[in-house]
């Protein structure tokens, strides 16, 4: 785990615990997006911190890999930007729907009874990212929202015009930024009683963590479907430039892919969990 933590593009030591100043800064903006009407009173009462404490990182094995590496965890329970990030996930959740994302097993397996191939003339090939939650480029898929929520296109400038000049989609742009850049960016946490932040991706334990990994591998997909399915790819994790990621081949006709084992018959692609 210190290996991990001791990564520099991805973690930073910190001197001091910045809880304090962290959770004034917060309660200070959640009140002002009240009196502005941004936050509903209850939505107010249910993110505003108080007696706020930093993350607790931890290592989870990866019992499905060689060697058993670990796998950071930064639990954020009780930290002051928990609420706010649980908020968000759940009034954004819709963002993250998308032709290729798979819920859970039963719905894979349904689409795979769907699939009329000929397996005589297809490999099965999964790509696994390596890392994916500290390399989601957070600037990049904060934007990916606000272009969701708001469109790319906008009727004022922020370089020409005072925040309080700025049409009512911009002013709400701009707000749902600053929420969303306080609950991602420099996260810090503890463990073994040294304070860390994470200044690259997201950690894996932040309430935010699953939607924004799906928005951006939503968005990657998109650029590159046609160019996969002409290429023969069927189904597919991600790819990216800046991210590095595995790739499997069959063995005897088989690879697991979650929790099941998929094999290929020269008459159909059979499944068994």
């Amino acid at each position: 785990m210190e290996q991990i933590l001791n990564e520099p593009k991805t973690f930073k030591q910190l001197d001091e615990d910045p809880t304090i100043q962290k959770e004034d800064k917060l309660q200070r903006k959640l009140l002002h997006l009240k009196s502005i009407g941004f936050l509903t009173d209850s939505e107010y009462k249910f993110t505003r911190p108080a007696g706020s404490q930093h993350g607790k990182a931890y290592g989870l094995p990866k019992i499905d890999k060689d060697g058993v590496p670990l796998r950071s965890i930064i639990s954020a329970c009780g930290t002051f930007n928990d609420k706010l990030s649980k908020l968000l996930a759940n009034k954004l959740k819709y963002l993250r729907a998308g032709p290729t994302i798979v819920i859970d097993t039963f719905k894979f397996v349904k689409e795979l009874q769907n699939l009329k191939l000929n397996t005589t003339n297809i490999k099965m090939v999964p790509f696994d990212i390596i890392s994916l939650f500290t390399r989601v480029p957070l600037a990049r898929t904060i934007d990916l929202i606000l272009d969701k929520m708001y469109e790319p296109t906008h009727t004022c400038s922020f370089s020409e015009l005072k925040r309080a000049d700025l049409c009512i989609k911009c002013q709400h742009r701009y707000e749902l930024k600053w929420l969303l850049d306080i609950s991602t960016k420099d996260s810090h946490f503890i463990f073994n009683e040294k304070l860390y932040c994470q200044t690259k991706g997201i950690g894996m334990g932040s309430p935010l963590e699953p939607l924004l990994a799906g928005i951006y591998i939503n968005y990657l997909e998109s650029k590159l479907k046609r160019r996969l399915e002409e290429n023969g790819v069927l189904y597919w994790k991600s790819f990216d430039v800046d991210i590095q990621f595995t790739v499997e081949t069959e063995k005897n006709n088989s690879i697991s892919f979650l929790d099941i084992l998929i094999t290929r018959t020269n008459i159909d692609v059979n499944k068994t969990g």
